[in-house]
């Protein structure tokens, strides 16, 4: 069977241009779909932090309840667990929180202050966010929404 001249130079394979647009099309596709589980990821932390906040807030106003005062400063949210040496009456003191208290989402402390400089009458309770630093507008606190 005689060869074909045309078969000898017909194309096996992919040309650099097909490489490189495919590759092109799946980092694209990568991208947004890291782009979107990110987010996903940063939206679901902040809820966890902000139901933390508003659970520590009804925690703190049951302590307070059943003790008569909101735990000091330097007690802080372990009064919710731990009987605190300052309390003037420690017979009156029940444990309210049965688990530890969590960092919160970002490896930090929740941050409590009695009385609140936001809540004069109350506790300033807030996480510094996902940027770690306090009084900046990512902070979750418990005098605004």
């Amino acid at each position: 069977m005689p060869h074909n001249k045309h078969n000898l130079t017909k194309r096996s394979g992919f040309t650099l241009i097909e490489i490189m647009l495919v590759l092109f099309i799946l980092m694209t596709i990568i991208g947004i779909g890291t782009f979107s589980v990110i987010t996903v990821q940063r939206n679901a932390m902040i809820r966890i932090a902000k139901v933390n906040v508003e659970n520590f807030s009804k925690n703190l106003d049951l302590y307070a309840s059943i003790v008569g005062c909101y735990p000091s400063s330097e007690d802080g949210l372990d009064a919710l667990r731990n009987c605190p040496t300052s309390l003037p009456d420690p017979s009156k003191w029940v444990q309210v929180a049965k688990k530890d208290i969590p960092l919160d989402p970002w490896g930090s402390p929740y941050q409590y202050q009695y009385p609140g400089s936001h809540n004069a009458d109350t506790f300033d309770l807030w996480s510094f966010g996902p940027d770690k630093i306090t009084g900046t507008e990512d902070d979750i606190t418990n005098w605004t929404n």
